[in-house]
């Protein structure tokens, strides 16, 4: 039986759509997807991804430990998040994940849902003495308030100038309702001050340091990493505060026209912008290499992997994830052949009709031969041959 978050009872009461995905059942859609992609586009919305994983780790060796681990460099600075692969020792990627530095000894690791076990095996596998793991997945909320008027909603709760928190970075939020529902919003709470330092090692004890609701305010870790390409923030409250943020958010929020939003509009909006998904775009046979994050290997630190990287970055000779554009009206979907002068050469791993744009796109895993920009390959759509250019990223 698929999982599902603390809200699955408020999406079902709202009418969601729900799926099964990465072993949770989630809201696909509430009202319809291309509505929900142009709220967030061009207003504000609320998604639930509760679903990631949400892995703390701690303990004097944590850094050293989890640079060995990711093909980025780890973050030393209190609030600064990196986006990273974690790889195997043949290069190919076990998951892509977001690690926030909380402080010097404890990080924040969020990935994805699907690969949660794995991680976490990984993760235990490659164990140090000085580093501590907690799986946190089910006692903490993930929602991410996304839109270009996502800042302007959330610093309606908080005191923290929220214009000074820069993508790809974390904060402590006070978190308290607006009037006339609640107090003005307070300064961060002295008790979550060190906000880190865990001592209780059972989960329905508190924690000293540690966010939490007090005297009717809330505090919680906030990140900028967003997968929409819009301005916005995750959320982190603890699982008993979580509805209320929820409910809080979206009532605050009707004047800005904020909506729920399910998954379906959360993959056309990442597809708009290039991002991965993983489980599609890669699927543990791909290296970085291979799905167009080169950028983000840094050669120069030692990590699992990185052998295989070089080797095969020397060779050259590797699949190259491409962006395609659409000439007609074609809409190419996940596992379509790819064709370049009347020759099998890839596959598309995702396509959608992109609402903003109003054509097919996708990214296609081809080989280096079809893969430069201008170049004009065709998609096997159902039988019949559709035009489709590489183009550079991002689409939107």
């Amino acid at each position: 039986m698929a999982s599902r978050t603390p809200l699955y009872d408020w999406h079902r009461s709202a009418g969601a759509r729900l799926i099964e995905f990465g072993g949770w059942e989630m809201p696909l859609l509430y009202t319809g997807i291309v509505e929900e992609h142009v709220t967030v586009r061009k207003s504000v919305g609320l998604f639930d991804v509760s679903h990631m994983g949400k892995i703390f780790v701690e303990g004097p060796a944590c850094h050293a430990f989890l640079d060995s681990l990711s093909a980025n460099e780890i973050a030393r600075t209190p609030g600064r998040a990196r986006y990273t692969h974690l790889l195997r020792d043949d290069g190919t990627i076990i998951d892509d994940v977001i690690i926030t530095c909380l402080a010097p000894d404890r990080f924040f690791l969020v990935c994805n849902a699907g690969p949660r076990a794995e991680v976490m095996s990984w993760l235990k596998s490659h164990m140090k003495p000085g580093v501590s793991l907690a799986d946190r997945t089910l006692e903490l909320f993930c929602l991410a308030v996304q839109g270009p008027r996502a800042p302007e909603l959330l610093q309606r709760f908080t005191s923290v100038d929220l214009s000074r928190v820069k993508p790809f970075a974390g904060t402590v939020l006070d978190f308290v309702t607006p009037a006339p529902w609640g107090a003005a919003p307070r300064a961060v709470p002295p008790e979550i001050e060190g906000w880190g330092r865990v001592q209780a090692t059972d989960p329905s004890t508190p924690r000293r340091g540690e966010p939490t609701a007090s005297g009717g305010r809330t505090a919680f870790l906030a990140t900028r990493t967003g997968y929409t390409g819009e301005p916005g923030f995750e959320l982190f409250p603890a699982a008993a505060e979580g509805l209320g943020v929820w409910e809080s958010v979206l009532k605050s929020g009707e004047d800005l026209g904020i909506r729920p939003i399910g998954l379906g509009a959360r993959d056309t909006l990442r597809l708009e912008k290039g991002y991965l998904l993983s489980g599609q775009d890669f699927d543990g046979h791909q290296t970085p290499l291979e799905v167009n994050s080169a950028w983000l290997v840094k050669w120069d630190h030692p990590f699992i992997g990185r052998d295989a990287l070089e080797r095969q970055r020397a060779r050259d000779q590797y699949r190259r994830l491409v962006s395609l554009h659409m000439e007609d009206r074609g809409i190419p979907r996940h596992g379509y052949r790819v064709l370049f002068q009347a020759k099998d050469v890839g596959l598309v791993t995702s396509g959608t009709m992109s609402p903003s744009l109003r054509v097919g796109i996708a990214l296609a895993s081809v080989d280096k031969s079809a893969s430069a920009i201008g170049t004009t390959l065709d998609v096997d759509i159902r039988g019949t041959l559709h035009p489709a250019s590489v183009v550079k990223l991002p689409f939107l």
